[in-house]
């Protein structure tokens, strides 16, 4: 299933399902999230919809079973009977149309009856300076405060990354929160994908994209990749 981006702007949240498997699509453009959730906690499927509310500055999610507050960029539950859980993030491929329609031609879109061009209000505050709506700003000088960038997360820690280092670079080797992690570029999709280690016991991860003030903001710790080793002078 594919989502267009403009699609998910004007939506922001989409319950989806397939066969024994449902998922909630979250897309808040303040802070770029688009994230895909398993909406099945403890073996009982909820029901999604957009709370209105946000938190550091990030669209916040709602179950209609139990009246949880989840955030789209981490899926923690932030208040209400399920706190402290977090949803299953589902891997899935940030790409551009043309490289989704190579990989799948068969792939279903969701028909919504919105249009799926990125809406003009989102284009102009991608180009401004603007960190969301509350006025606060990240003191991180690392990035640019609007850099489009991949994360790879676990628990309060996350791994960000721009997709052209892993492409220029081939497989980045690291670790996150302990755990060994090996991240790559699929020329098929035109996607970053990333994949636990060693490969006997290789399970794939979720690859979010979010603005990096907003990833400093959601997350404890933010690590950025190391420089490449050079290759000594002969």
């Amino acid at each position: 299933m594919g989502y267009p981006i403009g699609l998910l702007d004007r939506a922001e949240v989409i319950d989806d399902q397939a066969a024994d498997r449902a998922w909630v699509v979250a897309r808040c453009a303040l802070t770029h999230v688009a994230a895909v959730f398993d909406r099945s906690v403890d073996g009982r499927k909820l029901t999604f919809e957009n709370s209105g509310a946000l938190w550091r500055d990030t669209l916040v999610l709602k179950d209609r079973e139990t009246g949880t507050y989840w955030s789209a960029a981490t899926g923690l539950g932030l208040a209400g009977p399920l706190a402290g859980r977090r949803l299953d993030a589902i891997p899935a491929a940030y790409t551009d149309a043309a490289a989704w329609r190579r990989a799948f031609p068969e792939s279903l879109y969701p028909d919504l009856g919105l249009p799926t061009s990125v809406p003009l209000s989102m284009r102009i505050y991608g180009a401004s300076p603007w960190q969301g709506v509350s006025g606060q700003k990240t003191s991180d000088r690392r990035h640019p405060a609007k850099k489009e960038l991949l994360s790879v997360a676990a628990g309060d820690e996350a791994l960000a990354f721009n997709p052209e280092e892993v492409r220029r670079r081939g497989p980045v080797h690291a670790t996150l929160r302990g755990r060994s992690i090996s991240i790559e570029w699929d020329p098929a999709r035109r996607a970053v994908r990333a994949w636990t280690t060693p490969p006997e016991k290789r399970r794939e991860l979720a690859v979010v994209p979010m603005y990096w003030f907003a990833l400093v903001r959601h997350f404890a710790v933010v690590r950025t990749f190391p420089a490449p080793e050079r290759t000594p002078e002969k």
